[in-house]
């Protein structure tokens, strides 16, 4: 080789050496920025997944919480179910209590009586009573009319509550 030969192949070499040195500071730098991403989408992976595990948990809760309701809401339903056949027995009673003929007035008075005198005290027994003022006879009369249509009607339940 002559020297003219040698020159310009030492100088294509540096130009080839220059020029890879560029591509390598290029190509670095895009795996640079690449790793960059790489660890952004690592941590978006990782918010993604605390994320669905928040929304599963949250989402099992709710499913529980909405089983608990159904079942209540069974519960309940049953209850319901129940009182309304209670009710509408004990309404059939009343209607054919009513059906049926009035007792005479003095046996009537006989029983509100002895049932006056049968009944337990109530659970406030510690508390002082006042004594009961005597009545006249003609008032009782009345009143004893007045036990025959207490009598007759049935409430279910507790006083105060309707049922619907």
């Amino acid at each position: 080789m002559r020297g003219k030969d040698k020159q310009s192949v030492a100088k294509q070499a540096k130009d080839r050496v220059v020029v890879a040195e560029r591509a390598h500071k290029d190509a670095a730098k895009k795996a640079d920025a690449a790793e960059d991403l790489a660890k952004q989408a690592k941590t978006a992976l990782k918010n993604a997944k605390k994320e669905f595990k928040l929304a599963n948990k949250s989402a099992r809760q709710a499913r529980s919480a909405a089983d608990e309701a159904r079942a209540a809401y069974d519960k309940a339903a049953k209850r319901s179910a129940k009182a309304e056949t209670k009710l509408g027995k004990a309404r059939k009673k009343a209607a054919s209590k009513q059906k049926a003929k009035p007792a005479p007035v003095k046996e009537v008075a006989e029983k509100s009586a002895t049932k006056a005198k049968a009944a337990a005290p109530p659970k406030s027994a510690a508390r002082k009573k006042k004594a009961a003022k005597p009545r006249p006879k003609v008032a009782a009369a009345p009143a004893a009319d007045e036990s025959t249509a207490a009598e007759d009607s049935f409430v279910l339940g507790e006083p105060g509550v309707e049922l619907h």
